[in-house]
């Protein structure tokens, strides 16, 4: 499975690590979960769909 973030998103994660040590940990574990069962999980998760790509989209809150 690929994961791909957005660079605005890797620039306000910079920042959030260091008010936030476990995060990178926590995102890992985020990675695994959706790896084994890449299902949206509401209201935690949701698919985005209509974007004109054919791969699955999941967005985490």
């Amino acid at each position: 499975m690929i994961f791909d973030e957005l660079t605005e998103f890797n620039k306000d994660l910079k920042k959030l690590i260091k008010k936030y040590r476990s995060l990178p940990d926590d995102l890992g574990v985020v990675k695994k979960v959706l790896e084994v069962t890449p299902d949206e999980r509401p209201p935690f998760s949701f698919r985005i769909d209509n974007l004109g790509v054919e791969s699955c989209i999941i967005k985490v809150k």
